[in-house]
């Protein structure tokens, strides 16, 4: 691992043996550190509303699910200790991928990154891609030197976070993914771009992580060192309250779109993306009831900005969600407003606060 890698152990990692139960512990208790019940609930209901979550999903109990059927192994930053899953037969290529992050966290303090409380959405998972594209890259290095026909998806099946005994929904299956597979191309473009050398990874893990998703998926723009483009948000008064608010970034609006246009469409649309907020607001209490289940349409009302290149991608933008808003569940009124290179999709009970939402 070291010569793979680039680097020396400084010193050994401490391992432990731990239950399934203790390993569900473990990822909720993360997961916690980084969002409230408050936030989960609001994000939860954000995801419904867009119909990237079934309307009777509950985002901790498919984490818990997660946690406690897939992980056979896992590096954990905060206690620097290496834990492995009694039973569940961990092998040399996921080891390979754990131990990874023990060498890295010894030279860069990995819990800084994609942990932080207050990190917008965006950030913490291109943080995250930057830190599982390199243990991806390296386990995967070590599986063509060390082992025969093991392939990336086979891998990372053996690594236990991209495939459950439990059926994940689509944008919860392709959120587990993205680090992964995108963060190990984004980590070999800096290997590629510094000779195959480790420098640029180095300096990405210690000094300047990638702040989007679109540097993930557009390594050039870390590279160069683009910074996003600021997007401000209405206030909306009347009687609601914005119960959430982040960094709406490349790869949220490339999930959002998929289902209905395609990945690779998707993909295109979202290319020009330069910066992104989202908002939510709820009129009364985010409490379910049952005059009012989840997603209460007749109470929320949600808006998606996205500043792109130019007028041409706004306007390729605006068609693929007109296409993707014809498509959501009856309930909640729509709209998409073109502003210059600034593209707005609104949700909300009624036809006027929608369209005023994106003027």
């Amino acid at each position: 691992m070291e010569a793979l890698r680039g680097l020396r152990f400084r010193h050994p990692v401490p391992v432990a043996i731990v239950s399934p139960a203790q390993a569900r512990r473990d990822g909720l208790a993360d997961a916690a550190r980084s969002s409230s019940l408050a936030g989960e609930r609001a994000s939860d209901e954000l995801l419904k509303l867009l119909a990237l979550l079934p309307a009777g999903a509950d985002s901790r109990a498919i984490a818990g699910d997660i946690y406690s059927e897939q992980v056979a192994g896992y590096y954990d930053p905060r206690r620097k200790r290496l834990a492995l899953v009694r039973g569940a037969g961990v092998d040399d290529v996921t080891l390979a991928h754990e131990l990874t992050h023990a060498l890295e966290d010894q030279h860069a303090d990995l819990q800084r990154l994609g942990s932080e409380p207050h990190a917008d959405d965006d950030r913490r998972t291109a943080e995250q891609a930057l830190v599982e594209g390199s243990a991806t890259l390296v386990m995967e290095r070590y599986a063509a030197r060390w082992t025969r026909g093991v392939s990336l998806g086979d891998a990372l099946s053996g690594v236990g976070q991209v495939t459950s005994g439990t059926p994940l929904p689509q944008y919860v299956a392709r959120s587990l993914v993205f680090p992964y597979f995108q963060g190990e191309a984004f980590v070999r473009a800096l290997l590629d771009a510094d000779g195959g050398g480790w420098t640029l990874v180095n300096v990405a893990e210690r000094a300047r992580p990638p702040q989007t998703t679109a540097e993930i998926l557009q390594p050039s723009r870390w590279l160069a060192a683009l910074q996003p483009e600021r997007v401000s948000l209405p206030l909306l008064a009347g009687g609601w309250r914005r119960i959430a608010a982040s960094t709406l970034g490349a790869e949220d609006v490339a999930a959002l779109l998929s289902p209905s246009s395609g990945a690779v469409l998707a993909r295109r649309v979202t290319a020009g993306w330069r910066g992104g907020r989202y908002a939510l607001w709820r009129r009364g209490s985010l409490a379910a009831t049952a005059a009012c289940a989840t997603p209460c349409r007749a109470r929320d009302a949600a808006l998606l900005a996205v500043r792109v290149d130019s007028a041409r991608s706004a306007a390729r933008l605006a068609r693929a969600l007109r296409r993707w808003a014809g498509r959501l569940p009856a309930g909640s009124a729509t709209a998409v407003g073109v502003r210059g290179v600034e593209v707005r999709v609104a949700l909300a009970p009624d036809a006027a606060l929608a369209a005023r939402l994106t003027q």
